[in-house]
């Protein structure tokens, strides 16, 4: 079975099944693997960073940061 055939199958499984598989896959992944950034990725949270600190208006609370995503999924 390919990595493709998986993914497929785990596409077609309810979402908490999903969430359940993810959450064991990551459980046993080793602590730093994927944590590290990029100069590129870490410039740019520098810069938001500094964006924020300069105003932090600019920023969304969680509730509009999750009401940004209903919209954006036609919710």
């Amino acid at each position: 079975m390919t990595v493709e055939q998986v993914i497929n199958d785990l596409a077609a499984l309810p979402p908490s099944d999903q969430l359940r598989i993810v959450q064991a896959i990551w459980d046993q992944l080793p602590r730093d693997v994927g944590t590290e950034l990029s100069e590129a990725q870490q410039a740019e949270l520098n810069r938001r960073w500094s964006e924020y600190q300069t105003d932090p208006s600019s920023a969304l609370t969680e509730d509009e940061f999750r009401e940004q995503i209903r919209e954006a999924r036609g919710r």
